[in-house]
């Protein structure tokens, strides 16, 4: 009895010993795992704070994008008076809003300081008569005044980035077509170069120039034109004009005739709509930049930017209806339509409808009151 007693106790005490390193060990883990739910609760807080604040601020950005960039109401406008358009990089992805699924229409300007009364005018047209969204870019020297919904591109920083200069006609024009102005050197002349370049997301887009008026809907006529997956189908659509480029002379600067370019039927290049997909793959910036330097060693051409591009496009080009850009300057000549027929209104060459010139009373109702008060100024002190 007593030697099991002694055989046992050995037994007894060594099992406590060891039990006692296990209950640590226990507790320990216990310890461990306390700590492990706080810090991965303390995560999961975080993150999901962190997720409502970034759903937060985005649908918030979302929603102020969409206030600006849609197409807005006049009510809207009024309360937004005192804005100037916003700065834009580059590159920038675009939040449509509303309710179709569609992409809006892309449309680009790009003035001086003398012509942005124009520019004012014409987007203010254009939205008078588009059907769905419209995003307007401006590329000048600073933003357009109560136009916040307008994206602003800083011509100086696409000079540099784009070099813009390359695309410049270094040789005179033979007549200076507005004061103080060398068309040929003018910038916002060529931006309409590298429109893939500072829209790489956009697929279609329309150059406009300045002195327009739109009257009819931009939304639907870009819709059904330049449509269709073939890269290398034709990459503008514009009304066709008859004969060679305008602007080209017979012989270059060696006294050696031009190159036959064998266009029989060109275009003019202030209103177009643009497939930039296929201008990108096509090349077409680049080609158009090749040409435009190759013209400063035989001066090809006299004008800016007209001859490079319809030379690059040749007849490669589909063919808008000719009332998408009627000459103000001979609309009263024309048999084949009338004023009241044609959707864009262009005072192409030296007079211009805030001078007063061919039929001014189409377009002042879409001038701000602001720029009203300056012509009306100025008209008053002349």
């Amino acid at each position: 009895s007593k030697k099991s007693q002694d055989t046992s106790s050995p037994s007894t005490s060594g099992s406590r010993k060891r039990g006692l390193p296990l209950l640590l060990v226990a507790a320990g883990a216990v310890v461990l795992v306390g700590a492990a739910i706080g810090v991965a609760s303390r995560f999961m807080y975080d993150g999901f704070h962190a997720a409502a604040s970034y759903s937060l601020s985005k649908d918030s950005t979302t929603k102020n994008n969409r206030d600006i960039i849609r197409t807005t109401s006049a009510g809207a406008l009024r309360r937004l008076s005192s804005a100037k358009s916003r700065s834009t990089e580059e590159g920038d992805d675009y939040d449509y809003g509303g309710d179709d699924n569609e992409e809006p229409i892309h449309m680009v300007y790009s003035s001086d300081a003398q012509t942005v009364i124009g520019t004012k005018a014409s987007i203010r047209s254009v939205r008078a008569h588009a059907s769905g969204h419209v995003i307007f870019h401006f590329i000048g020297d600073e933003p357009l005044q109560n136009m916040p919904y307008v994206r602003f591109y800083p011509i100086s920083k696409l000079k540099h980035k784009y070099k813009l200069d390359e695309f410049i006609n270094t040789h005179s024009r033979h007549k200076t077509e507005r004061e103080n102005v060398n068309l040929n050197r003018n910038l916002p002349n060529y931006v309409r170069f590298v429109m893939d370049l500072f829209l790489p997301h956009v697929k279609k887009a329309m150059w406009i120039d300045s002195d327009t008026v739109v009257k009819c809907d931009v939304v639907e006529m870009a819709r059904n034109v330049l449509n269709g997956p073939d890269d290398n189908g034709p990459a503008i659509a514009a009304i066709p004009v008859e004969g060679k480029p305008k602007g080209l002379y017979e012989k270059d600067k060696y006294r050696n005739p031009i190159p036959d370019w064998g266009i029989e039927t060109s275009f003019n290049a202030g209103v177009y709509f643009v497939n930039l997909d296929r201008w990108r793959a096509q090349g077409l910036t680049e080609k158009i930049r090749q040409l435009a330097l190759k013209n400063r060693e035989y001066r090809y051409w006299r004008m800016g930017s007209q001859p490079p591009l319809a030379l690059t496009i040749g007849e490669n080009f589909e063919h808008l209806p000719l009332t998408w850009n009627v000459k103000m300057k001979t609309i009263d000549e024309r048999e084949d339509m009338s004023l009241e027929d044609a959707c864009v209104y262009h005072w192409s060459g030296p007079s211009k409808p805030w001078d007063g010139f061919q039929h001014p009373e189409e377009w002042y109702p879409y001038v701000d009151e602001s720029d009203k008060e300056m012509l009306d100024s100025e008209e008053s002190n002349a």
